[in-house]
């Protein structure tokens, strides 16, 4: 069996060559676990539907959300005030919501007293009066 040895310059590129590795793979572990694992802690503090503006603690820090924006809370992560169609074609808010890949992961707060209407309105009359359907 041959043996064979490395020299000075080859040992150096190894050694980088493992610790880059190990870096890369702590660094992989993290973002899987911030992305799949990990969710934001939000707290409501106030807020006003009618005027689409809420405050809220997320994780501990104090935030204030308004209108139709979704905002990014971390990594994957957002938050948004949810809305339903009236049959006028007017939106009113009436949930928080949390986002996730800016889709829909959880409903946190719902408006007490507003009724959500279904997907078309009222009856489907705004789909059919604004974008041409009969």
């Amino acid at each position: 069996m041959k043996q064979f040895s490395l020299n000075g310059g080859e040992q150096v590129l190894l050694k980088i060559a493992g610790i880059s590795a190990a870096l890369l793979a702590v660094f992989s572990a993290f973002t899987f676990y911030k992305n799949n694992i990990w969710h934001p802690k939000v707290e409501i503090v106030s807020v006003d539907y009618k005027n689409g503006v809420a405050k809220i603690l997320i994780n501990g820090k104090p935030f204030l959300l308004k209108g139709d924006s979704s905002y990014l809370i971390s990594y994957d992560w957002g938050i948004k005030f949810g809305y339903t169609f009236k049959g006028n074609g007017e939106r009113i808010y009436d949930r928080i919501e949390i986002l996730k890949r800016n889709m829909v992961h959880s409903v946190i707060k719902k408006a007490e007293g507003v009724e959500e209407m279904g997907f078309v309105g009222e009856g489907g009359d705004f789909f059919k009066n604004n974008l041409g359907f009969k």
